[in-house]
């Protein structure tokens, strides 16, 4: 009977062995998925977190500050040449009137604004929600004094960080 006890008593623990190695690996694959799930939750935390500092920093500028803020991030991406980001921002009724399509916007945009641009606020007015802003342009690089370029950005901005952007198109 010893024999048969000691048998059966190796086989229990050659079964338990077997699942507890099968558990051990069932954590280790949960493990790896688990991680690889933060890193996606971190991204939108961590664009979430961003947008929040935005709102806060904007939340201390005055309303010039804001403006020229606002502008600065439609022309970095024009800078950055990426129009479809820029696009997004103007306005609906100014994109279907000058700029049906994002085609239409890239000609523009790479045309009008160099990659490396000297603005100049020169002045700001607000009627409600709306801002014009006077701004003179110029080629930083390769621009002369005489290729000064006038223009007026209207921005309407609907909450901190969330506007629309059209201009005077010359």
């Amino acid at each position: 009977m010893k024999n048969n006890n000691k048998k059966i008593i190796l086989c229990i623990i050659g079964v338990l062995l077997v699942i507890i190695v099968f558990l051990i690996v069932l954590l280790i694959n949960q493990k790896r998925k688990n991680e690889i799930k933060p890193e996606i939750g971190q991204t939108e935390l961590e664009i979430e977190l961003k947008n929040e500092n935005i709102i806060s920093k904007l939340q201390d500028m005055n309303e010039r500050e804001r403006m020229e803020y606002y502008f600065g991030e439609f022309l970095r991406y024009i800078e950055n040449k990426e129009y479809d980001k820029a696009y997004t921002l103007l306005y609906d009724d100014f994109k279907a009137n000058y700029f049906p399509t994002i085609e239409d916007f890239k000609q523009y945009a790479s045309k009008m604004f160099s990659e490396m641009m000297d603005i100049k606020h020169e002045n700001i007015e607000r009627n409600g929600d709306v801002y014009v802003l006077w701004i003179t342009i110029n080629d930083a690089i390769n621009g002369k004094p005489s290729d000064k370029k006038n223009m007026n950005i209207v921005i309407k901005e609907n909450d901190y960080n969330d506007f629309v952007i059209s201009f005077s198109v010359i």
